[in-house]
């Protein structure tokens, strides 16, 4: 009943608006029609209609479903740039993990040659395997966006770990570093004091030696902007500073004169102001005598080159050597030389033979010693000699 209904609205509609229609011409006096029935009528409606739509539909297609694809290809550019930004944050965090843990290492090393040195007992130190870093773990892993998700947070805890144990052996590190500095800082102290029992300051000795207090070096960490694996290196420079320090006080030391030329004799005129022997005014006195019999053996103070030997005015025969970082040792009064000049000589060699000539009241040994040019004074230097001995034998019981 309602299709019946259905079809007889459409046939009036069709009536209605697609009437039989006579199309008319005139062609030479002669007037022709030509009737469009209604079923015509609707054909080419229909037909153009089904041709609007069918261009609509290209259209759409054309314009906005490239557009569509447009988008998505920005999109997906806009991805890729935005996955190899965090491709080149994770190589670049990799990177300095790795070089920090390269750093622990050489840390690790120098530390154990600290320890080795002193003979103390290397404590076991963690290492660190940098090689889950690779990329091949995750080489498994497809590329869409869950598995792309998966993938960096797999990163994340991966790197999270390395860092731990990154920072786990830094701290172990530091708390051996923090044993060594005060260690360090003990020595140092005991250098100071025999320094200055001696008459001698440490940055004149370093001065002479062509050495300084801010030595620098040590492993070499490059500097990059902070970031989260960054080391901290105060407290193993400090260590590297103050240890350099002493090898530089340690090697200057060595040329530090600390032989007794003559074995057997006694003082018999200190260093500084005196009444001259001869005059009895008050006069400087820049050595010390040391009273023996005549031909006791003089030795070398320490080793070193003779730059002067022969008679030398008031001195008598005179024998003047160079122990090289600003130190001379002067041997007057001798009897008999038995080096010459340019001669290199070892600590405690027989240079001479104590004597009385020169300006000389009896048999004795004039004896000077001048660092950085000037004299100081001998005895000083004898009895810190002990001292000294045991620091080149590298004892720091004292």
């Amino acid at each position: 009943m309602k299709i019946t209904s259905f079809f007889k609205n459409l046939n009036e509609i069709i009536d209605r608006y697609f009437p039989d229609r006579q199309l008319y011409f005139r062609a030479n006096g002669e007037v022709r029609f030509v009737t469009v029935t209604k079923k015509i009528q609707v054909l080419l409606s229909t037909a153009f209609v089904c041709f609007v739509i069918w261009c609509s539909f290209i259209t759409y297609n054309y314009v906005w479903l490239d557009e569509i694809l447009n988008d998505k290809d920005i999109e997906v550019a806009e991805a890729n740039s935005n996955y190899k930004k965090i491709e080149a944050q994770f190589s670049q965090l990799q990177n300095e993990i790795k070089r920090s843990a390269s750093a622990l290492e050489q840390r690790q090393q120098y530390i154990q040659q600290v320890l080795e040195e002193d003979g103390e007992t290397i404590p076991t130190v963690d290492v660190l395997e940098t090689d889950t870093m690779d990329d091949s773990d995750y080489l498994d892993v497809d590329d869409n966006g869950n598995d792309q998700e998966a993938r960096n947070n797999l990163r994340d805890e991966n790197l999270e770990t390395i860092y731990i144990d990154l920072k786990r052996i830094e701290n172990q590190q530091n708390q051996l570093v923090s044993q060594l500095n005060t260690k360090m800082d003990q020595r140092l102290a005991l250098f100071g004091e025999i320094l200055t029992e001696a008459g001698i300051t440490q940055n004149k000795m370093l001065k002479l030696a062509n050495l300084t207090l801010s030595a620098t070096g040590g492993p070499f960490i490059e500097a990059t902007e902070v970031t989260r694996a960054e080391l901290d290196s105060k407290s193993f420079e400090t260590l590297y500073f103050k240890r350099a320090s002493l090898d530089d006080l340690a090697t200057a030391l060595n040329y530090l004169p600390i032989v007794t030329p003559p074995e057997k004799h006694y003082v018999s005129s200190r260093f500084g102001t005196r009444r001259d022997p001869i005059t009895k005014k008050w006069a400087t006195h820049k050595g010390i005598d040391m009273a023996g019999w005549k031909g006791t053996p003089i030795n070398s103070g320490g080793a070193g080159v003779v730059t002067v030997a022969g008679r030398n005015g008031a001195f008598g025969l005179f024998i003047e050597i160079n122990h090289g970082n600003g130190f001379k040792t002067k041997y007057g009064h001798l009897s008999k030389l038995e080096v010459k000049r340019g001669d290199k000589v070892d600590a405690n060699q027989l240079i001479a033979l104590m004597g009385s000539t020169g300006r000389s009241t009896s048999s004795h040994l004039h004896y000077e010693i001048w660092f950085n040019g000037k004299p100081i004074d001998p005895l000083k230097v004898i009895k810190a000699a002990k001292d000294v001995q045991k620091i080149k034998e590298q004892r720091y019981d004292a």
